[in-house]
């Protein structure tokens, strides 16, 4: 490692939340800073310890609703809103099950709730009494489709009972990785293939409420944009697949250490802007830099 190499070791509840940008703002007392004309600055996530203190039922994924419509056309809906916490499939399909019947007219409509243990798919079977369905939306007010496995939509029905099958696996997996993203420019690319500023991915291969020791297997850094040649404070925030939202850790803290290096952005083929009034020029013999004043 070359000079001034700084190792930054971070507490979260050092942080400053701020509500709108969701970034924890970390302040340095002595900012990391590198020769603008000649030097670029690297980063690296170099190791984290995270709680697995987030529950896999919280306020993104917490409701469900099924509604249903009769032939006689009366209608009706299940609805459940999860307390937070961590369940699992027992858990799950038993809250669902304790929903009571609805009464719909004349009719009197069931709700069984069942897990496939060969597939781990859920099923759903509606009963009703009298009346017939014509139809049956998982749709509106759900956002524990991903949970269940069952995408929202409207399903056909005809007949005293509706059977409805998951097309996917039951999935209880808040997050299988948290993605530390900050603010600052970087050329690090999402699934998407557009530029983000994520410094890094780590597995969280842990059961609930243990503890994850991640440290980076690789030694590559990441160069910061041109612009960042002056460095008083980072912004971070830890979000799970669902970048939109960031992990909610329940008040317990997580620590991380980053390394931040200095590299010759000549020796590695990056020119530079020439500043107002400078011209830049690259001997081609020599390859050395050469500032002097532009020519008028």
């Amino acid at each position: 490692m070359g000079r001034n190499n700084t190792f930054v070791y971070l507490k979260s509840n050092n942080g400053v939340l701020d509500d709108v940008s969701r970034y924890y703002r970390f302040d340095f007392v002595n900012p990391i800073t590198c020769n603008r004309k000649k030097e670029l600055i690297n980063v690296r996530v170099c190791e984290a310890e995270i709680p697995v203190s987030y529950y896999n039922i919280n306020s993104t994924n917490n409701s469900f609703k099924l509604s249903f419509t009769l032939a006689d056309g009366n209608n009706g809906s299940f609805f459940k809103t999860f307390d937070d916490g961590n369940y699992n499939s027992d858990t799950l399909i038993a809250e669902l099950n304790a929903l009571a019947d609805i009464t719909a007219g004349s009719s009197t409509v069931s709700m069984v709730v069942s897990l496939t243990e060969i597939t781990f798919k859920i099923k759903i079977l509606l009963t009703s009494t009298s009346s017939e369905f014509t139809g049956v939306v998982f749709d509106t007010d759900v956002t524990c489709e991903k949970v269940l496995g069952i995408t929202k939509q409207t399903f056909s029905a005809s007949g005293i009972q509706k059977r409805i099958n998951a097309e996917a696996v039951i999935d209880l997996n808040t997050s299988n990785n948290i993605y530390v993203e900050t603010d600052l420019s970087l050329p690090s690319l999402d699934t998407d293939g557009k530029k983000k500023g994520i410094l890094g991915k780590i597995q969280m291969a842990g059961d609930f409420f243990e503890i994850v020791h991640w440290s980076n297997n690789t030694d590559a850094d990441i160069t910061l944009d041109r612009k960042h040649y002056y460095l008083d404070h980072i912004n971070l925030r830890l979000v799970g697949e669902d970048t939109d939202k960031n992990i909610d850790f329940n008040g317990a803290e997580w620590t991380m250490t980053l390394l931040f290096s200095f590299i010759d952005k000549y020796g590695n083929g990056l020119g530079d802007e020439p500043q107002d009034g400078e011209m830049h020029q690259i001997n081609l013999i020599t390859g050395n830099s050469v500032y002097g004043d532009a020519p008028l």
